[in-house]
């Protein structure tokens, strides 16, 4: 114990921490691996993702080697303090501490040929830029970087321990995460080249696949029964508004919620993702259900009174003509023989026409504008052209073709209506199969 004690002391005693292994020689070589705890985060909205790891460092100070004990001393973590470590940093760290619980999480081991292991428990934020067009149906890349801070390739070079994935970096087998799948990592060593000189880079890249199924549960499902839910409007009878106008609005309403609360979750980005286009597309069919009712409303209440009024208008003035010409070409001579030439204002009444056709005295002439001639008297049968019994049948008659005619211009005709609605039927969710079927083989594959 004081054999160790004393070696020591002898190793730290005037052990200089500002100057390098070999210092003015060749590079440090300083290897690294990482053992990755778990990755707890991938956020969107900050494009960043957390993660935990055992990051070792190796590297060889002769400075630190030692005879007559063969064995690895694994020191006191504040034994780090007063050794030279490499300035390592991560580059696209956001947020990074290491461990602290219940003591610092460092560990300082010494081999007897010098080589130093260094090890912390470091949790770090990193950024990762995304690309989120086709978005949820994704992948990406994220990396982290490490690098040198200070010293470049003239004095340290970085590489990987065990020189492949399975040597360098653990536990990726082991992560699993709520939203993605880890499908690839890679490992890899390059240069930085900089106003102030090289330096040495390592880069690990995570390939990370999202996840469909908690999409598919919260937006895609809801979005899909919401737009087959806007149909049903079509089999309700198009004279029953209150129950249309509601469904249409509670769908519209209900699909510009879940667009919402989806732009929530996601960062406010200039593009188009691949979530945002079928929103947009169930949105466009539930507001089209919407206008299917109003142009079959505009059909039923809105066109058929219009056409009404046109039609009454037309025969009301062909009326008030007839009634104008044949006033005008009549007079009345009484049964002193006087001429009436003042027009007819009023209507006799039934019983008034009756006795004047009985009255043997009385007569009716026809007057013409070049002249007026004066004729025999006239019969009742001469009169009208026709027995007077027959009077009543035919102006009853003609009562009811008018009528007919009004009742068809109230009611306006329904087989348009009916086959729109017959039509949407088909139409609405063809179309949004097809839409389907271009959207899902266009991002799945």
């Amino acid at each position: 114990m004081s054999y160790v004690k004393a070696t020591v002391d002898n190793l730290l005693k005037g052990y200089d921490i500002r100057l390098r292994p070999d210092f003015g020689g060749a590079p440090v070589d300083v290897g690294m691996s990482i053992d990755i705890a778990s990755i707890d985060m991938v956020s969107e909205v900050n494009m960043d993702y957390t993660i935990t790891m055992y990051f070792q460092q190796s590297w060889r100070d002769k400075r630190l080697s030692y005879t007559g004990i063969p064995l690895n001393l694994t020191l006191d973590n504040r034994v780090a303090d007063q050794l030279w470590v490499p300035d390592t940093y991560f580059i696209n760290d956001k947020k990074s501490f290491v461990h602290g619980v219940t003591v610092k999480n460092r560990m300082i081991r010494l081999h007897p040929d010098g080589t130093v292991l260094y090890g912390l428990r470091i949790t770090t934020t990193a950024a990762c830029m995304m690309d989120l067009r086709r978005y949820p149906l994704d992948e990406q890349n994220c990396t982290l970087e490490i690098e040198s801070y200070g010293y470049t390739t003239d004095d340290i070079e970085f590489y990987w321990q065990g020189g492949s994935n399975a040597g360098s970096v653990t536990g990726v087998e082991n992560i699993e995460l709520p939203q993605f799948s880890i499908i690839d990592y890679q490992t890899l060593s390059k240069k930085a080249v900089f106003a102030t000189g090289s330096y040495p880079r390592l880069s690990l890249s995570f390939k990370l696949k999202r996840n469909i199924g908690y999409f598919i549960l919260q937006t895609y499902m809801p979005s899909i029964l919401i737009t087959i839910l806007s149909w049903v409007s079509f089999w309700i009878n198009y004279d029953a508004s209150a129950a249309r106008v509601a469904l249409g609005i509670t769908t519209v309403l209900t699909m510009t919620t879940i667009n919402t609360h989806l732009r929530e979750t996601l960062p406010k980005i200039p593009y188009v993702k691949a979530i945002d286009i079928y929103l947009m597309g169930c949105f466009v069919f539930v507001f089209l259900a919407l206008l299917e009712y109003a142009f079959v409303n505009y059909i039923f209440f809105g066109r058929g009174p219009h056409l009404q009024k046109k039609v009454a208008e037309r025969a009301a003035k062909s009326n008030n003509e007839n009634k104008s010409r044949l006033e005008s070409n009549k007079v009345q001579v009484d049964a002193h023989g006087n001429i009436l030439l003042t027009n007819l204002t009023g209507e006799m009444g039934g019983a008034d026409m009756m006795g004047t056709l009985n009255d043997p005295r009385a007569t009716m002439f026809s007057y013409d504008r070049a002249s007026i001639q004066y004729r025999k008297p006239m019969t009742s049968r001469d009169l009208y052209g026709r027995p007077a019994i027959d009077r009543p049948i035919s102006h009853k008659k003609g009562r009811l073709r008018r009528r007919a005619s009004q009742l068809k211009v109230k009611i306006p005709d329904l087989t348009d209506v009916n086959a729109i609605d017959k039509w949407s039927r088909v139409v609405f969710p063809i179309t949004f199969t097809f839409f389907n079927l271009v959207y899902w083989l266009y991002y799945v594959h």
